[in-house]
Parts: structure tokens; C-alpha cells; sequence
């Protein structure tokens, strides 16, 4: 009966320390990959992150300037303003003086009339 149990202790795998570094260095590389593939995709996140708060401020800004450009426009000096400059608009008592270049080409055309909308109180 002895010898039975010596065989059944026989039977029994152990660890010997060559098997035990082999599955300690597996486990660290396999720790390791997997840390830094979390810490590549922090990275991509925060860079991700900074675009879009730079991106976010860009549209604050370009919505401030809208909301002032809104602003002038919307007074009446800003409309008559925009007819002026935009339209070649003019009123009815004033008379306007085309500039001609050496090609003999307007320098600043009004634009066609079917393009631009009669605005009150204004006359080509």
C-alpha cells in the first residue's frame, strides 16, 4: 500500500522555478501590453479633447463676431450701410461717379439687377 501512495505522490506536477519565471514573465508582458494599450488610448482621448476645446472656442468667437455683425446690421445706419456698400444702392437725390481703369472697365460694377432685391427708400 505504501508504494501506491509514493506512485499517486509521483503523479503530482510541481512548479519547478524555470516554469514558474516562464509564467512570470508571460503575466508582466501580457500587464504590460495591455497598459500600454490603455495609455494609448488615454493619449488619443486627451489630444481628442484638446481639438475639440480648441474647436469650441473657435465657434465662441466666430458666434460673438456674428452676434456683433447681427447687431450693426440691424439698426438702420447698418442696413442703409449694407445697400450702400454690398447692393450699390444710392438715394434718390444722390448721384453716383463710376471710376473707369485703362481697360475702360467699371472698377466697381453694380451688380446685375435681377440679383440684388429693391430695398425701400433706395433707387439705382
Amino acid at each position: 500500500m505504501s508504494e501506491e501512495k509514493v506512485a499517486v505522490k509521483r503523479k503530482r506536477v510541481r512548479f519547478s522555478t524555470e516554469i514558474m519565471f516562464i509564467l512570470s514573465v508571460v503575466f508582466c508582458v501580457a500587464l504590460s501590453v495591455i497598459y500600454l494599450v490603455r495609455y494609448n488610448n488615454i493619449r488619443n482621448l486627451l489630444q481628442r479633447e484638446a481639438e475639440l476645446r480648441d474647436r469650441i472656442e473657435s465657434l465662441e468667437r466666430e458666434n460673438r463676431h456674428l452676434k456683433q455683425n447681427l447687431d450693426t446690421l440691424s439698426t438702420p445706419e447698418g442696413i442703409e450701410r449694407l445697400a450702400r456698400e454690398r447692393l450699390g444702392l444710392v438715394k434718390p437725390e444722390e448721384l453716383v461717379i463710376y471710376t473707369i481703369n485703362e481697360k475702360n472697365e467699371p472698377v466697381n460694377p453694380p451688380p446685375p439687377e435681377s440679383e440684388t432685391p429693391a430695398a425701400e427708400g433706395f433707387d439705382r
